[in-house]
């Protein structure tokens, strides 16, 4: 192989994996976007869900009260 070969395989090389991990980059960050959207949606679901009805069981009220006051 001559060299302006040689330099041609390696400058396309090149380009190719920069381009490749261009694509990895952007994909990755909307994935991510998309997994911080899920999230805060989940979160929202769970602070409008309606109040369990409140127990009989002694211990489990006082750990629903609990729980309400630490999510608040």
């Amino acid at each position: 192989m001559d060299t302006p070969g040689i330099i041609l395989l390696v400058v396309s090389a090149s380009i190719s994996f920069g381009l490749g991990r261009l694509f990895v980059y952007f994909r990755d960050k909307k994935r991510k976007e998309k997994k911080e959207q899920a999230l805060k949606r989940a979160a929202q679901a769970l602070r409008d869900a309606p109040p369990e009805a409140e127990s009989k069981n002694k211990s489990k009220r006082k750990r629903q009260l609990n729980q309400q006051k630490d999510r608040f």
